[in-house]
């Protein structure tokens, strides 16, 4: 069993709005690269482990713990449940 780390609450945040806007912007990137009749590679070890050593830099609090990830799994997000709402028009806002 994992040791229990208390992080502040504008950490976990943090990670949630960053793994929000990475998988929106994969699934962007994803849809623009079938639209285009191409892929992209999938990152390799050396390229997640580099970024979980910068995730251990900018959240002190988790530091500990990303050092202890040599090689990170790869992560794919899982495909969204439903299609997400089309973009909210500024001028259809109410003033």
């Amino acid at each position: 069993m994992g040791k229990t780390v208390i992080v502040s609450e504008e950490t976990v945040r943090d990670l949630l709005e960053a793994n929000a806007s990475l998988s929106a912007w994969y699934y962007e990137l994803s849809a623009a690269l079938v639209a285009a009749g191409v892929h992209a590679r999938a990152p390799d070890d050396a390229a997640r482990a580099s970024f979980v050593e910068g995730l251990g830099k900018m959240f002190p609090e988790v530091a500990h713990v990303a050092s202890t990830i040599r090689v990170p799994r790869s992560y794919v997000p899982p495909p969204p449940a439903i299609k997400p709402p089309p973009p909210i028009d500024p001028s259809k806002l109410p003033r």
